[in-house]
């Protein structure tokens, strides 16, 4: 024994080499000789410590594949002696709280390859239950610090634990019992109950025999929680939500669902807005019992509630076919409006109605919703007109909007008179209603029913580029015009005749300067993009004429760039649409590009020397991310390689940029 113990003490001196070979040499042929030497079931508690300690030091630092196979197969070939098994679990479980304390991701998926090891080569998951509860524990720690990693990291540890309870049916069946009774913890890591769920997910008769016992935590997890489940944990039932039957839902979660929304809804209602979102039931039996507890959070005084209330209704909205669920939606909502839940004396309250009221057009479309959206629209109207607040006018115009765009029929003489006199209205009020205009012209069918608002909308165009704290008005009222002309063949007599085309370049050569676009919202930024579309597909000759070229393009980058996904994404789809159109853009627009990307490194640069924004060029007001120019570089480039090809040059040029590659995802860039 003195002699295995000198053996195993010169080994651990080694055992942090760099070298491949030596590795090897340690593990497939040292340290088996000395496993064959003695029997592993007489092995002492001091050599199977300085044994389970020779490997633990290789977690951090053995990163090739065939050292860390050579040390698997010692633990598995040790694993079948009582005294290192027990030593093994215990250094394990230890080293997996020490990595859940300190939050530290290096070794967590050999920890967690090591812990699968140990349940499925050894006698382990059978001596012991709250052993096995304290190595599963140890497992969802780990789980919940990979899944804030890659998505390669969180696919190896899923596939490892798939294996696991693959070859041990009998391990998955204690982890959701133990979870079920509160034995391995997952209300704080909750990713190893998702891979419960989702392996169970694969075969439907397993499923359906853990079925019961999910419903149960998820019931008592979620719905009867005494204080907000995080969100992680209400998104890791979602294999759960996709695979709920009608009589899971309205026997087992609805009741206990309605009564959390009764008696804690700050509670439970983010949680029932996803498990609405995510089931894949027609609602149309259920709307009306969960939509009579969810209004009055539609018109709580606290916004972010609202929000989430207004989220339920309108998956309700969308996953109720039948007509009659919609109606009675509807008069609920009506019959609040109108007092019968007392007065709506605040401004928010009302708000938050009429929001509602404009969820329920997300409704699968049909004959009964056109007939519908007349009735809706009707309602609103008389509304808007009884309701003197400016807040609830621009939601009752948006909530219009809405109705009025799922057909044409609802759009009446005395709809497009109430708009008619709107574009009078003052600044905010008419800002409102060019919005909803803009909403309902969506529609193509709807837009020649509108162009008898030209001529107040051309006076707008004129009014918005001539004086700059109406731009936004002129902006609006140009898309509006541009879509009006594009099919009524006078219009275009009545632009020549008002000089608009003329008045615009005079006043605003660029159209939209990005230092404006820069602070504008989100939808208004969308509205821009949508006018570049309009003007560059509809009315390319007079909009070449009359405006600079370059800083058209230099705007469509700007989007292009943008530091918010839904701008970027509307953007990239309407340029990848111009430059199919106007394919004699392309080249222009990459060598634009080329240079942005050079103002952008500047803009770094100039950041780099000093914490304050000391750039002077309004074209770089953000930086973007590499990714964001990975993506526009590869549009334009490929659309300008079809036009010119001797672009690659320029394309070879921007793809070594620093700002391309000069940063630590070089690879993933090249790839």
């Amino acid at each position: 024994m003195a002699e295995s113990l000198q053996s195993l003490v010169s080994l651990s001196e080694l055992v942090s080499t760099s070298s491949t070979n030596q590795r090897l040499r340690i593990f497939q042929r040292e340290v088996p000789a000395f496993l064959n030497s003695s029997s592993s079931d007489d092995m002492s508690t001091e050599l199977a410590s300085l044994l389970t300690d020779i490997i633990f030091r290789t977690v951090a630092i053995y990163d090739d594949r065939r050292s860390r196979k050579a040390v698997d197969d010692v633990i598995v070939k040790a694993l079948s002696g009582t005294v290192f098994m027990k030593t093994f679990a215990a250094a394990l479980v230890q080293s997996m709280e020490k990595q859940s304390k300190f939050q530290s991701y290096v070794g967590c998926y050999r920890l967690l390859s090591w812990s699968c090891l140990l349940l499925s080569k050894s006698r382990f998951s059978t001596v012991s239950k709250n052993a096995l509860c304290r190595v599963a524990a140890g497992q969802a720690s780990l789980l919940n610090i990979v899944w804030s990693r890659s998505f390669r990291e969180r696919r190896a540890c899923k596939k490892k634990i798939f294996h696991l309870f693959s070859k041990s049916p009998d391990i998955y069946k204690v982890y959701v019992q133990e979870v079920k009774n509160g034995l391995i913890p997952y209300k704080d890591g909750p990713e190893l109950l998702l891979l419960l769920l989702e392996f169970s997910t694969r075969s439907p008769s397993l499923f359906g025999e853990f079925k019961p016992a999910f419903l149960d935590i998820y019931v008592n997890a979620i719905l009867n929680a005494k204080e907000k489940p995080v969100k992680s944990l209400i998104e890791a039932f979602h294999p759960l939500y996709l695979q709920m039957s009608h009589e899971d839902f309205g026997i087992i979660v609805l009741p206990a669902a309605v009564k959390m929304l009764k008696r804690n809804p700050e509670i439970v209602l983010e949680s029932v807005g996803i498990l609405l979102k995510s089931v894949n039931l027609d609602l149309s039996k259920y709307a009306a019992e969960i939509l009579s507890v969810v209004l009055v959070q539609a018109r709580h005084a606290d916004e972010g509630r609202r929000d989430v209330a207004l989220a339920i209704v309108r998956s309700l909205s969308q996953k109720s076919s039948n007509p009659d669920a919609l109606d009675t939606m509807f008069n609920a909502i009506k019959s609040v409006i109108k007092g019968s839940e007392g007065r709506l004396a605040f401004p928010y309250q009302r708000v938050g109605m009429v929001n509602a009221m404009q969820e329920l057009s997300n409704a699968p479309d049909g004959k009964y919703l056109i007939s519908l959206s007349q009735t809706i629209c009707n309602f609103l109207l008389s509304f808007y007109k009884d309701d003197g607040n400016e807040e609830v006018k621009i939601a009752t115009l948006s909530a219009i909007a809405s109705w009025a765009v799922k057909s044409t029929n609802i759009i009446q003489e005395s709809l497009v008179s109430f708009f008619a006199s709107g574009l009078k209205e003052k600044e905010t009020l008419r800002r409102g209603f060019l919005r909803s205009l803009r909403a309902i012209c969506k529609n193509a069918d709807a837009v020649l029913k509108m162009s008898s608002l030209l001529s107040p909308l051309v006076q707008l165009v004129k009014t918005g580029f001539t004086k700059a704290v109406q731009r936004l008005d002129g902006i609006y009222a140009l898309l509006l015009v541009g879509k009006i002309a594009a099919v009524d063949i006078k219009a275009d007599e009545i632009l020549v005749k008002e000089k608009m085309w003329s008045t615009i370049s005079q006043n605003e050569p660029s159209l939209v300067s990005i230092s404006m676009a820069s602070k504008l919202a989100v939808e208004d930024n969308i509205a821009c993009v949508d006018l570049l579309e309009v003007l560059l597909l509809e009315h390319l000759p007079r909009t070449l004429s009359n405006f600079s070229v370059r800083s058209l393009l230099q705007l469509m980058i700007f989007f292009i760039c943008h530091p918010k996904w839904d701008i970027r994404r509307i953007a990239y789809n309407v340029v990848k649409r111009i430059i199919s159109s106007v394919p004699q853009l392309s080249e222009d627009l990459f060598s634009e590009f080329s240079k942005y990307l050079y103002l952008v490194e500047e803009k770094i640069s100039a950041l780099r020397i000093s914490d304050t924004d000391i750039s002077l060029d309004p074209q770089v007001p953000f930086i973007p991310s590499v990714e964001i120019l990975v993506k526009a570089l590869l549009m334009m480039s490929s659309a300008a390689m079809k036009v010119a090809p001797d672009s690659f040059v320029r394309l070879i040029l921007c793809s070594h940029h620093p700002c391309v590659v000069g940063s630590a995802k070089r690879d993933a860039v090249w790839k």
